[in-house]
């Protein structure tokens, strides 16, 4: 059995690292017995798929244009529901002379609540510079706006974090961590290819008559 299943698992079980993460994947043992340690070692393996996922995804994403990034941007935050998932309440306005603004989702047909959007495709690994984000506040300004997300597929530090904090507008930081999760969680550029389910006996059902006691006794004895 435990040889059986170590093969069964080895293609979830590849060494690989997320980008920026002190963790690497390691291989797992398979339990000796127990279906809640074959669950959890499933749950394990799955974990260390998706971070292996997320890394080779942003890698894809990195060598796109810049064009293609912030259209992307775009069909992220449509599919977490922002403009009510209607494409004709966005613009990418991504060009010369943006203004340090990349697009703007409308979140009502009028116009009167706007999300303006920042997207800077970096080198995984890499930061987004103080100023930058100092950059994107003022051009939330110039627009007279108070809301505002700027996605990269590098890092911000923490100085980026206390512009953000000490300023009075709602920004939202999204790094290329948090971006792959929520591409992989929408099924932007990932595809499913294979689903398992978990299953256990439904003792509910069996209830529903009860056994005679000389036939319980059954319950315990192997399947021959």
């Amino acid at each position: 059995m435990t040889d059986e299943y170590t093969l069964l698992m080895s293609p979830l079980l590849q060494t690989a690292d997320f980008e920026g993460s002190e963790d690497s994947l390691q291989p797992i043992e398979a339990p000796q017995s127990s279906d809640e340690s074959y669950h959890d070692l499933v749950i394990e393996a799955h974990r260390q798929m998706m971070r292996q996922l997320c890394s080779q995804l942003l890698g894809f994403v990195h060598v796109q244009s810049h064009t293609f990034f912030e259209t992307m941007v775009i069909d992220v935050l449509l599919a977490l529901g922002y403009g009510g998932r209607r494409r004709d309440l966005t613009r990418r306005l991504g060009r010369s002379g943006d203004g340090g603004v990349d697009g703007v989702i409308e979140m009502d047909e009028l116009g009167l609540d706007m999300i303006y959007i920042q997207a800077k495709r970096l080198k995984p690994g890499s930061a987004v510079s103080v100023s930058a984000v100092r950059d994107f506040v003022g051009s939330l300004d110039a627009q007279h706006a108070l809301k505002g997300i700027f996605v990269t597929t590098g890092q911000f530090s923490a100085a980026a974090h206390a512009v953000v904090r000490a300023v009075s507008k709602k920004i939202v930081l999204i790094d290329g961590r948090r971006l792959a999760e929520l591409m992989v969680r929408h099924n932007i550029g990932i595809v499913a290819s294979t689903t398992f389910q978990f299953k256990s006996i439904d003792k509910s059902y069996f209830k529903k008559s009860v056994l005679p006691l000389s036939n319980k006794s059954a319950l315990n004895q192997p399947i021959v």
